[in-house]
């Protein structure tokens, strides 16, 4: 309702996303169709993804931790939208696996740009943005710090990244069972990246693109998506591997409205 003063940040919110939306074009985004006004409403209205979200998936029943090259996969997809956001000088602000679509495909969509923004440089608009936003545990050391320090860039999207495909690795959110409190406590005192635990073993390159690059305590020592891109982790995948015949490709593909014959 739009006469409610108790929504009035959802509202702004939904006019910021339109604002962006309206001119991305890309696969790995979701499509904005358009939006409808009234005196007391306003609708969104988005492409259909019947997928479900990263987080979903990993939330249904027997499905859980995601296989290496599922991994690999949608991990390449959120990096080929965040490039192009990046190359329009826009952060998302609020990357988690929960904000990433998933069609029958395996095609991954960023989605819910309500507190993204535009800036002057994607990577060097230090000081652009000095107020808290996002998810607290996908949240970057620097936002935590940023109304002291100023030093808060479209890196903060890198370490977001690095907390999905965390997620992606542990079928859960990062910082575990962790309080919202104590996990910036964590971010704030120590910097600290969200841990592995103890039961998830890795190898050296997906520890390096996860740990080293994503999340890098200081955002200077993260590169940025397009780097990311060319990391081995990315590049070398197994060309025999198929989304469509894996356990999670078919229960997603199961999600979908099936189309009916022609009579």
């Amino acid at each position: 309702d739009r006469n409610d003063h108790r929504q009035r940040g959802s509202i702004e919110a939904l006019y910021v996303e339109i604002e962006l939306l309206k001119d991305l074009y890309h696969p790995n985004i979701v499509a904005y169709l358009g939006c409808e006004t009234s005196p007391q409403y306003i609708s969104i209205f988005l492409e259909y993804v019947p997928g479900g979200t990263i987080a979903s998936i990993y939330r249904t029943p027997n499905q859980g931790r995601f296989e290496e090259q599922l991994v690999k996969f949608f991990t390449a997809q959120i990096l080929e939208g965040l490039a192009y956001l990046h190359d329009r000088n826009i952060w998302h602000r609020d990357l988690k696996g929960d904000n990433i679509l998933v069609d029958a495909a395996g095609v991954c969509k960023i989605s819910d740009f309500g507190i993204s923004k535009q800036t002057e440089d994607a990577y060097n608009s230090f000081g652009q943005a000095t107020n808290m936003k996002g998810s607290v545990f996908w949240m970057a050391p620097e936002v935590i710090h940023s109304a002291n320090e100023r030093t808060y860039s479209g890196k903060i999207d890198i370490w977001s990244l690095g907390c999905v495909v965390l997620e992606m690795w542990t079928g859960t959110r990062p910082w575990g069972v962790m309080e919202q409190v104590a996990a910036m406590f964590e971010l704030f005192n120590k910097r600290s990246r969200p841990p592995l635990p103890p039961d998830i073993h890795l190898n050296d390159v997906a520890l390096d693109f996860m740990n080293e690059k994503c999340l890098a305590k200081d955002p200077r020592d993260r590169p940025t998506a397009k780097e990311l891109m060319e990391h081995r982790f990315i590049a070398e995948r197994d060309p025999t591997w198929s989304f469509a015949t894996s356990k999670i490709g078919k229960a997603v593909a199961k999600k979908a409205p099936r189309t009916m014959k022609a009579m």
